[in-house]
């Protein structure tokens, strides 16, 4: 494979050209290159646009600008915008549903929510378990952490309460400390989240994965989205399991689960989302997404159906 080389924007738009991609302005599109990036605009998401001739050399379908590849750029960026919005939203309730479930079970003292004993292992990586992994990043938020209130607390009290050092934490640290607790609290945090009972999430053990599930896929998406990543075909690491519960109201059996669908995507998340007791993360999700999309097929309708192969928030509507 040949070595890349440095090339100026006008060097760039030569490049495109001579692959047979249109311009309808040249001087927007060297604009668009400044600002984000021919590796983001194109090689992110050129894909649906070429064909490979031959000799094995790209060329783009007959038709294809570059306008129509920057506004699925653009579209992206919206809807990498709507999971942000999302999955903060996520990040606040599993917060608050974590530290009270703490202070209600252990107490609001260091010493007494910070006990080890308080909650599963883990995994065990390297002499180290999960456990240790995480409660040392929350050791040190409650001491090296200068930003408030958590200052305020350690200075003034001693003491810095669970509701306000997890103000500290990450929503990874969040998802994978809800994955520690012990039953009674992880089933405790679920029904805050979710607005059943906590004895239903103990006793039917799929609602419970599905949960636990829609918070690690959140996890996965919400990372990629605020790395800037291409978001609307994207599968997560993190995957649901088969659920009769969610898959159902996607039309999707045993055996289309078995053939990869449901698994993960966004549509899949979406309906994942509406089984929260607080609706916010699926509506805004599907609000802005959905505007994204429709504004780059008002202009780009041929892309409507592929799009819709990822992102076609009606299945789910349609159940609901």
């Amino acid at each position: 494979m040949a070595k890349k080389h440095f090339t100026t924007f006008e060097e760039q738009i030569q490049i495109l050209s001579d692959r047979g991609l249109l311009f309808h302005s040249k001087e927007t599109a060297i604009q668009a290159l400044k600002r984000y990036g021919y590796y983001n605009i194109i090689n992110g998401y050129k894909d649906s646009y070429i064909t490979i001739d031959d000799n094995g050399n790209e060329r783009y379908k007959e038709g294809v600008s570059f306008e129509q590849i920057y506004s699925l750029y653009c579209m992206d960026r919206y809807v990498r915008n709507a999971i942000l919005d999302s999955t903060l939203d996520v990040e606040d309730m599993l917060r608050n549903a974590l530290a009270h479930t703490i202070a209600e079970s252990f107490g609001e003292e260091e010493s007494a929510y910070m006990n080890a004993e308080n909650y599963h292992s883990g995994i065990k990586r390297k002499s180290r378990f999960k456990r240790d992994d995480i409660l040392k990043k929350f050791q040190k938020i409650l001491s090296d952490n200068d930003q408030e209130p958590i200052k305020y607390y350690r200075n003034n009290y001693g003491n810095v309460p669970p509701w306000i050092m997890l103000k500290g934490a990450s929503f990874g640290n969040l998802v994978n400390f809800t994955k520690l607790q012990k039953g009674p609290q992880k089933n405790r945090v679920l029904s805050l989240l979710s607005g059943l009972p906590a004895e239903t999430i103990g006793s039917i053990q799929e609602v419970k994965d599905l949960l636990m599930d829609t918070l690690f896929v959140c996890l996965d998406y919400r990372n990629t989205a605020a790395h800037g990543w291409r978001i609307y075909n994207y599968e997560s690491s993190s995957t649901f399991r088969y659920s009769r519960i969610l898959h159902s109201r996607l039309g999707i059996s045993e055996a289309d689960y078995r053939h990869g669908k449901g698994k993960t995507g966004i549509t899949t998340l979406h309906s994942a989302l509406s089984f929260l007791d607080n609706h916010s993360p699926a509506v805004s999700l599907q609000a802005g997404a959905t505007v994204a999309i429709e504004e780059h097929c008002e202009t780009y309708p041929e892309d409507l159906k592929c799009l819709q192969d990822y992102i076609n928030f009606a299945v789910v509507d349609a159940s609901m």
